[in-house]
């Protein structure tokens, strides 16, 4: 779709929402070669970042209800992940809502390379006197590009749809063993976008998956250990729309799917067993608008359905050891995610940006236990982008607020008591267009 431009805002500046345009034939900005070394240097580490997270680093670590990602890359982040109607990146449009990728006019790569900084917390009822904290920091990726072709917009990328960590140690004053959950599901879209009208788009894609989970709990005294990993799959659907030249709507359906893990794990004073995990990765919905209510501000909102509640349909099953089968998260809900965001463009080529969401938790209280828990989800983040010729720079910094949780004894899975999380994250994401 043909982007609205402001007649008030010069072509290459920086512009909010589906105003922002590629720059026009003959008006190329030439960068300063400091700042083109800059951004090829931050764009070579988030690509290395993502390579790193690929061939299976350090998974990416989630508290609250971030054990679904919110967002992808720095722009989308900064903006709560609103933008379903005009994702800001090819990256995000992958993730979001794949008819957005028709808006890209010509070949775009963008890539970021974020750290999140997570504090969790364990203080147990029973027995009493246990108490645990963990702080962890983790590297989180992302990469995509669009090439067009007439009507026609074709992508890739890679991004992590979900991944946690869970760390409690053992106290065996209180006979308490150490709990480690490690999981990583990252997703590897191929998507096809198709420019209906100039006020239509329609797009799909699929999604090759990859997930691997590790987990580590005592039982009876003895420490059991296993790691699974392996392929799956999923897709998507999604139309964006734009009915005045100062409004647009996004709406897209990620279809279930899923991922099929197998691993082996030792059994304690005897042989092997075969671990089987099949995740049945939920449905999700995502509806969004934008409107340019200024020429030099856009509001934007949207509201994210997820089918979370498969989650808990989802067996880690042991072959010698079937009374170890579990859930992969215990009694769990469906998603409710709702989020606003604004964006206001500078003369000088500069957005800033501030996004606000909320989101249900997704383990009920009967699943809360060391493996695994969330809570009520509250995220802020700001973020500025910078566009010197063909090359933009954005960085985003968000807080996700102190959620606590008490878990009486009565419904307790395993440790009732307070469970407390909170975190942060910081973003560095940078896109040329050609």
């Amino acid at each position: 779709m043909p982007r609205y431009r402001p007649a008030a805002m010069p072509t290459g500046s920086c512009q909010p929402a589906f105003a922002r345009c590629a720059p026009s034939a003959g008006r190329r900005q030439d960068s300063p070669r400091a700042c083109r070394r800059l951004v090829r240097c931050l764009a070579l580490l988030a690509v290395a970042g993502e390579i790193s997270l690929l061939i299976g680093g350090t998974p990416s670590r989630a508290l609250g209800s971030a054990l679904l990602a919110p967002a992808v890359g720095a722009a989308d982040g900064a903006l709560a992940g609103t933008r379903i109607a005009d994702p800001p990146t090819p990256s995000a449009a992958l993730f979001s809502n794949a008819a957005g990728l028709a808006a890209f006019e010509t070949t775009t790569v963008t890539s970021s390379l974020g750290l999140g900084f997570g504090r969790s917390s364990i203080r147990a009822s029973q027995p009493p006197g246990y108490r645990d904290s963990n702080t962890v920091v983790t590297g989180i990726p992302d990469v995509g590009v669009v090439l067009p072709l007439g009507w026609w917009r074709f992508a890739a990328g890679a991004y992590g749809s979900t991944g946690s960590q869970f760390v409690a140690d053992a106290d065996p004053a209180r006979r308490v063993g150490r709990f480690v959950s490690e999981t990583i599901i990252a997703a590897f879209p191929l998507a096809i976008a198709y420019r209906a009208s100039d006020r239509v788009s329609v797009g799909a894609e699929v999604q090759p998956l990859f997930g691997q989970l590790r987990t580590r709990f005592p039982v009876l005294g003895l420490d059991f250990r296993s790691k699974v990993n392996g392929p799956g799959l999923q897709g998507m659907v999604g139309i964006a729309a734009r009915p005045a030249n100062s409004a647009a709507v996004g709406l897209a359906v990620r279809s279930p799917g899923a991922v099929w893990m197998r691993g082996r794990m030792p059994l304690p004073g005897g042989p092997r067993q075969d671990v089987a995990l099949d995740v049945k990765m939920p449905t999700q919905v995502f509806l969004g608008a934008t409107w340019q209510a200024l020429p030099r501000l856009a509001l934007s909102a949207s509201v994210r359905y997820t089918a979370a509640s498969s989650l808990g349909r989802s067996i880690l099953r042991f072959e010698r050891t079937p009374q170890l089968d579990s859930s992969f998260v215990p009694d769990a809900k469906d998603e409710w995610k709702f989020a606003l965001a604004a964006e206001y463009a500078f003369h000088t080529g500069l957005v800033a940006r501030l996004g606000l969401s909320r989101a249900s938790r997704i383990v009920g209280t009967r699943g809360v236990n060391p493996l695994v828990f969330d809570g009520e989800d509250t995220k802020l983040a700001a973020g500025i982008g910078r566009t010197w010729g063909r090359w933009t720079v954005d960085a985003t910094a968000g807080y996700n607020f102190a959620t606590t949780r008490n878990i009486p004894a009565e419904a307790a899975l395993l440790l009732p008591g307070r469970y407390a999380m909170q975190g942060a994250i910081v973003l560095l994401g940078v896109t040329h267009r050609r």
